[in-house]
């Protein structure tokens, strides 16, 4: 039986007219296990096509290939694959070498294809290397380096290196002077003693010289063959061990690819980082905000502290809009909401009397940016004592000394470029309070406050959005005003009526009230549920904490910041695989012909794209180490900036969970970037891209 067998081959082209070119006619041909056969014919004959059929990079348009009796042509890919790295071996005109690979590399890619160990391989390549005596110090030069000669004696033992059944050479001397030319024609023959080469020629001289078989093609039909003398063996087809693949070559060849295209690299990687890097900031950011913002809110001293009124609308005839009334709740009104109203302190309202804006001097000088504010003792649970931060708390409800917080402090220093600590200040505040007798006749009265006060401490605040204030003790200042009489109207009724009975008795509508009631959580380890409180109250009545409407509007603010960070890490994402999609698309489509050589000699086309996916792969470890080195370091210079602008504590915090899922996540960008542009991308013809006809 032959060993090969070709059984009414035709092959027809359809041209751009629409009209088809008939390349090979019919054509019949059997070959034996052994010999030098040579095949000649003017150009465009269908030489190279009839090789082409024979190792499958085309197939025949009618007839069969039959290999050991197999029709080969019929193959699957994964068969047609085996076939060419195993049964095959390829010598092309133009020596086809992976130009930027060693010598030792090109000749053992086929066995590392095969799956073969790379020092076993590197050892069969050097033993073939020296039967052909050659030169030991190029077996580590690469290709591009080497002469003419040279490359195509390495062409040959890339060939032979698979012990192959069939070589097939096209041209094998038409780029060489006429000594290499004898010189390769010579380690052809003596190939041919123990396996079928099958040469493609011009050079009648030198076929008429070496060749056992002269088979002629003209326009697509067998025009002769004459078979010379010679000597027929017999050759064992030798056992095919079954070897695992292993990716050794793939990796070398993607290690080559990165650093040829380093600049284009480069630009992968740093689009890579920057999405990375950018990922990790953002769900650190997203991590890390909300605790940061309820600790800061948190280190409010009066956090705690709220107005609760009473409020309802009329809408106005003829309009949309309504008419809002604000009082002060009446007892029954209260009563509905004790579940939430038990976690507070309940006090009548004076900032009437005092107001939050008094004036406030220092010397002559008055400091009109400074507030002054209520929180309801020093001495018991509803202040938080850790958050002094320097000086003292007051040891007893007193007027004359004040905490003040670090906004307020560092405006005083400003101010005076002096210590604000054990600094007095002057405040006044008055007020005209108009009542009616039995007679109708007007009573005045006046509230004037004017009180000596120090700074003893300084406690921590939310520094963002924060304003300069001074916390005073409601506890003494409600002891101040339950000594205080209002002096015309005590007089004019002839008993002792004091400031506090005014704003407890007056209506609820009146000035006076304030139209609210203060509130001040009892226990400041209740903070974190001041919201949950608050929440209990129905309308009409309504609890204003300005404390938590500044914590409100900052979570807003950083949703809305979460939100649209969000929306450019999905752009810097698809843009980063986009990226990396078209460096692997265009490394790809520039290594064509280096694709074509690797289909050749047997590799699948998984594996021709895990070249790409490693070289992406190796942008993609890169990127991703540099990310997990910097994206913490940039994380805690940035945690540095926003606390020294806004004073919030760790606002980004990567968490681990983010880095174990981010390591995944590159690969599958990386796996996207890589195969989805390939996949969808044109399909290499190596014989187009080989052909030399």
């Amino acid at each position: 039986m032959a060993l090969l067998r070709l059984a009414n081959i035709t092959k027809k082209y359809k041209l751009e007219n629409g009209k088809e070119r008939v390349v090979l006619d019919n054509i019949s041909l059997s070959f034996s296990n052994n010999g030098f056969v040579s095949i000649i014919g003017k150009s465009g004959s269908g030489k190279s096509t009839l090789l082409n059929m024979i190792s499958l990079l085309d197939e025949p348009t009618n007839g069969c290939v039959y290999f050991n009796g197999k029709k080969i042509n019929k193959f699957n890919l994964k068969e047609k694959e085996d076939y060419r790295n195993k049964n095959i071996g390829i010598i092309f005109q133009h020596y086809y070498l992976l130009e930027d690979e060693s010598v030792i590399f090109n000749i053992m890619l086929p066995l590392l294809i095969k799956g073969i160990n790379v020092n076993e391989a590197a050892i069969k390549s050097k033993n073939l290397l020296k039967t052909i005596d050659f030169n030991e110090k190029l077996y580590n030069s690469k290709c591009k380096d080497l002469s003419g000669g040279e490359k195509e004696r390495v062409a040959i033992l890339r060939s032979l290196v698979n012990n192959p059944q069939i070589i097939l050479a096209d041209e094998p001397t038409g780029a060489l002077d006429s000594i290499n030319s004898i010189l390769i024609m010579e380690l052809l023959k003596q190939i041919s003693k123990d396996r079928l080469v099958i040469v493609v020629s011009h050079n009648e001289q030198l076929v008429d010289k070496y060749s056992d078989r002269k088979i002629t093609i003209k326009d697509g039909k067998i025009d002769s063959d004459s078979e010379y003398k010679k000597d027929i063996k017999i050759i064992e087809k030798m056992h095919e061990e079954k070897h695992n693949k292993k990716s050794y070559w793939i990796r070398s060849l993607s290690k080559s690819n990165f650093i040829s295209r380093i600049k284009r690299n480069i630009i992968g990687m740093t689009s890579l980082f920057v999405g990375l890097v950018s990922s990790l900031l953002i769900v650190g950011f997203s991590n890390g905000s909300p605790s940061s913002i309820k600790k800061s809110t948190y280190q409010q001293i009066d956090y705690g502290v709220a107005t609760i009124s009473k409020e309802t609308s009329q809408q106005i005839p003829g309009s949309k809009m309504s008419l809002v009334q604000m009082t002060r709740p009446s007892e029954a009104e209260l009563i509905n909401s004790q579940n939430a109203l038990e976690h507070f302190y309940l006090e009548p309202n004076i900032t009437t009397l005092i107001s939050k804006y008094p004036t406030i001097k220092s010397g002559d000088s008055r400091l009109e940016e400074l507030s002054y504010n209520p929180i309801y003792s020093f001495i018991d649970n509803s202040l938080n004592k850790d958050l002094l931060i320097k000086g003292k708390i007051p040891e007893e409800e007193t007027l004359s000394e004040v905490l003040i917080n670090k906004k307020g402090y560092e405006y005083i220093k400003k101010e005076f470029k002096s210590e604000p600590i054990g600094l007095t200040l002057s405040i006044h505040n008055e007020y005209e309070y108009h009542s009616y007798g039995n007679t109708n006749q007007v009573i005045t009265d006046y509230f004037i406050y004017d009180k000596e006060i120090t700074i003893v401490g300084m406690v921590d605040d939310l520094n963002f959005l924060s304003t300069p204030k001074l916390y005073y003790s409601y506890q003494v200042i409600k002891e101040y005003l339950q000594e205080t009489l209002l002096v015309n109207m005590s007089a004019k009724k002839g008993e002792e009526i004091t400031w506090y009975d005014m704003i407890i008795n007056c209506d609820n509508s009146e000035d006076l009230s304030s139209y609210s009631y203060l509130l001040f959580l009892k226990d400041h380890k209740n903070t974190p549920y001041l919201k949950d409180y608050i929440d209990l109250v129905q309308p009409p009545l309504k609890i204003e904490s300005p404390s938590l409407t500044i914590s409100d509007a900052l979570f807003s603010l950083i949703n809305a910041a979460t939100l649209g960070m969000e929306l450019f890490l999905v752009i810097a994402l698809v843009g980063t695989t986009l990226i990396l999609g078209i460096i692997s698309f265009s490394s790809y489509t520039e290594d064509k012909k280096t694709s074509a050589i690797l289909t050749c000699l047997g590799a699948s086309k998984k594996e021709i794209f895990s070249i790409y996916f490693y070289e992406n792969l190796f942008i993609c470890l890169i990127s991703l180490i540099s990310s997990l080195i910097f994206a913490p370091l940039l994380a805690l210079l940035a945690n540095f900036i926003i606390k020294s602008i806004t004073g919030f504590i760790n606002m980004i915090s990567i968490p681990l969970l983010a880095v174990l899922i981010i390591i995944p996540s590159t690969i599958i960008i990386c796996s996207l970037a890589t195969y989805l542009p390939l996949f969808f991308s044109k399909k290499i013809s190596p014989k187009e891209e080989l052909s030399e006809e």
